[in-house]
This record gives structure tokens, sequence and C-alpha cells, in this order.
């Protein structure tokens, strides 16, 4: 699966598209936290969409997942004219 076309558009895309990442780096929640400082259970939150976590913290999990934020315009309806 290319995780790079995934769309994210809301917290529970966020967290499923982390989890996705975080499984094809073969990582436990658990190791993740210990790599960034952040806890199992905070993790398993994100993941399951129920926990909206700063931008700091998402990033710094995006990070040790090898993976970074962009922005790009949203399609709808099809390709743009």
């Amino acid at each position: 699966m290319d995780l790079s076309l995934f769309p994210i558009r809301s917290l529970r895309q966020a967290g499923v598209a982390l989890r996705a990442r975080r499984i094809a780096r073969q990582l436990s929640q658990k190791e993740l936290g210990k790599i960034t400082g952040t806890a199992q259970s905070t993790i398993s939150d994100v993941e399951n969409g129920v926990l909206s976590v700063s931008l700091d913290v998402y990033l710094r999990l995006l990070e040790a997942l090898g993976a970074e934020l962009s922005a790009k315009d949203r399609q709808v309806g099809g390709a743009k004219p």
C-alpha cells in the first residue's frame, strides 16, 4: 500500500495512516513511544482517532516513522480544470 497517496481529512484517518506506517516499520506502540517520548496509551488513542495531540507531537511521531506532513489542494469531484 502506498501510504503517500492516503488522504487525511479527519482524526480517524490520521490515526489509520499513523498505525499503517508504524506497522510497516515493524514497531510496537511501546517502541514508538520510547523513541518519541510519548506514552503508549497516547499513541493508541491517536491511532484510534479518539485523541487530538498537538502538531508538535504528531510531527515527532511522523519523524520517527520516516514520514513528514505535507499539504496539497483537495481534489473535488474529479480532475482539476
